[in-house]
């Protein structure tokens, strides 16, 4: 399906890890420093896109 020199692997485990860990870190960001909330958002969206699949 894909071709060998795409530069996305897909890895859902990592993905949902990575999503997870992002999720953690944006509810730490939301209690601490609410106005940067929105650079986390990048790394969430894009590994939760990644985990189901959608990359």
């Amino acid at each position: 399906m894909s071709a060998s020199n795409e530069e996305y692997k897909s890895n859902k485990s990592r993905d949902w890890m990575i999503f997870g860990i992002s999720t953690v870190a944006m509810v730490a960001i939301l209690w601490f420093k609410p106005e940067w909330v929105w650079v986390v958002w990048p790394f969430q969206l894009t590994a939760l896109a990644g985990a189901m699949g959608r990359l």
